[in-house]
C-alpha cells in the first residue's frame, strides 16, 4: 500500500495532460450516448454499463496500452448486468447512509470509493466481494486520506462551477477522472508493479 495524496494528484494530473483531448472526446461520447439512453426505461439499463467502459479506457490509458476515440463500450457491455446492479446497490446504499444522519452516508461514499474500478479490473470479482476490497484498500490507505483526496478533487470545481455554469466541470474533467484512476492505481498497489516493468523494460533495452 502507497496511497499519498501528492501522487494521486500530480500524477493523475500529467497523465490527463498527455492524454487531455483523448479523454475529453471520449468522455462527451459516453455522455451523449447516456443522453440518448437515457430517453427511455430499457435505456437507463445500460447507461452503467457506457460509464463502465469509458472507466476502463482510463485504466488502459494509465497503463500505457492504446486506446482510441469512440472505441471504448464494449468492455462494459460485455457486463452490462454486473454493473447496472453494482451501481444500483452502490446507489441504494449512500442513500440509506445519507438518511441516517448524513454520517454513514459519507463514510459508504468514501469505503466504496473504488467499488466500480474494482469490479472492472477484475472481471471475476463478484460484485459483493467489489464492496468488501474496496473498504479493505480504503481502510489499508486511510478512511480520511481517502475523504480528503475526494474533497481536493472535488469541492474546487464544484466552487467553480458555480461561478461558470459549470464550464469548470467540462474543462477540467479529464483531469479529476484521471486523479481517480491514480488513487485507484496506488491504493491496489497496481501503480508499482506498472512503474516496475516501465524500468524493466527500459533496462532491457539499454
Amino acid at each position: 500500500m502507497s496511497f499519498e495524496l501528492e501522487k494521486a494528484l500530480y500524477g493523475g494530473f500529467n497523465f490527463a495532460k498527455s492524454n487531455y483531448v483523448l479523454i475529453w472526446v471520449n468522455g462527451f461520447i459516453a455522455v451523449c450516448a447516456t443522453v440518448l439512453a437515457s430517453v427511455t426505461i430499457i435505456g437507463l439499463l445500460v447507461v452503467p454499463a457506457i460509464w463502465a467502459g469509458f472507466t476502463e479506457s482510463l485504466l488502459r490509458i494509465r497503463r500505457g496500452e492504446e486506446v482510441k476515440m469512440g472505441v471504448f463500450f464494449k468492455a462494459g457491455f460485455n457486463q452490462w448486468g454486473s454493473f447496472f446492479i453494482l451501481v444500483l446497490l452502490l446507489a441504494l446504499g449512500i442513500i440509506v447512509g445519507f438518511a441516517l444522519l448524513i454520517i454513514p452516508g459519507i463514510y459508504l461514499l468514501v469505503a466504496w470509493y473504488f467499488v466500480l474500478y474494482l469490479k472492472i479490473d477484475n472481471s471475476e470479482m463478484s460484485i459483493s466481494d467489489s464492496f468488501g476490497k474496496s473498504m479493505d484498500l480504503v481502510t489499508e490507505a486511510g478512511w480520511f486520506k481517502i475523504f480528503l483526496f475526494v474533497l481536493i478533487i472535488n469541492v474546487p470545481v464544484s466552487i467553480a462551477d458555480a461561478f461558470t455554469f459549470s464550464l469548470a466541470s467540462i474543462i477540467l474533467f479529464p483531469f479529476v477522472a484521471m486523479m481517480n484512476v491514480e488513487a485507484y492505481m496506488l491504493v491496489s498497489d497496481k501503480r508499482e508493479s506498472q512503474d516496475d516493468m516501465i524500468v524493466d523494460n527500459t533496462e532491457a533495452n539499454i
